[in-house]
């Protein structure tokens, strides 16, 4: 078993058995609220600043996924004692794609540097793929950015390939500002009801703490499919290995 699945197998059963914790103790203090009471206190203390950290370093990490957006949905609907909003999601959103691109850049370099670490089969792919499709890769690039698919796929070998840096960064920045600027109005429109959600007061019951795990798991089993499988497959074509030089013997060649 490698060790990914090991991993994520190890954090199920912790989730497994949290949620057998909640069904025994429904008045057990949630993690979630611990959380949130964390995030909502670095938010009122760091700021736009403390933003831009979060989603540089959540990008940066090139092997650990990181859930920097979750910083982001606060910081969109994110309220003061008094109850009035203290960021503005359009600023949030911008803030949270430029971090993000910078961050996902750390990418575009370690291929530029190390190509020679990247498989030499993805990396060809990716080079035909340029030559073929020069119009597709930006449009590639993009889509990766606006969605939460993982597009280190494709930033790592595309500087591996010696892509123009501006060619990755542009269309990069324009689907990372647009992902989150929608995450931050949905922070804006949804954060209060996800706090009256984790926060209750009300009597805990097995069904309500049940809801709280449940997520988890299925938070968990999607992560675990958009690492499991291999999105460079379904997005580069495959191509043979080069044949070494000196080696390639037309079909009438002939041998001394």
């Amino acid at each position: 078993m490698k060790k990914r699945e090991a991993a994520f197998m190890a954090m199920g059963a912790l989730v497994g058995f949290y949620w057998a914790l909640v069904i025994i103790y429904p008045d057990l203090t949630s993690p979630l609220v611990m959380i949130y009471s964390w995030v909502y206190g670095f938010s009122l203390l760091a700021g736009y600043p403390g933003l831009f950290a979060i989603c540089f370093l959540g990008n940066a990490t090139v092997v650990v996924p990181f859930p920097y957006y979750v910083t982001t949905f606060v910081f969109g609907g994110l309220r003061d004692p008094s109850l009035q909003f203290v960021f503005d999601p359009m600023i949030v959103g911008l803030i949270s794609g430029i971090g993000a691109t910078i961050g996902d850049m750390t990418g575009y370099a370690i291929g530029y540097a190390g190509g020679h670490y990247v498989q030499s089969s993805q990396r060809h792919s990716f080079q035909q793929l340029l030559e073929a499709h020069p119009r597709l890769t930006p449009v590639v690039i993009w889509f990766l950015a606006v969605t939460p698919l993982p597009d280190d796929i494709v930033v790592v070998p595309l500087g591996a390939a010696r892509y123009s840096w501006w060619k990755v960064m542009i269309p990069q920045s324009i689907g990372k500002i647009m992902f989150l600027t929608a995450i931050a109005w949905a922070g804006r429109l949804g954060l209060q009801w996800v706090e009256e959600l984790i926060t209750s007061e009300g009597p805990s019951t097995v069904y309500t703490r049940s809801i709280e795990p449940l997520t988890l798991l299925l938070v968990l089993a999607a992560v675990y499919l958009l690492i499991r499988i291999d999105w460079s497959k379904l997005l580069v074509p495959k191509v043979r290995e080069p044949a070494p030089e000196g080696n390639d013997k037309g079909p009438g060649t002939q041998t001394s």
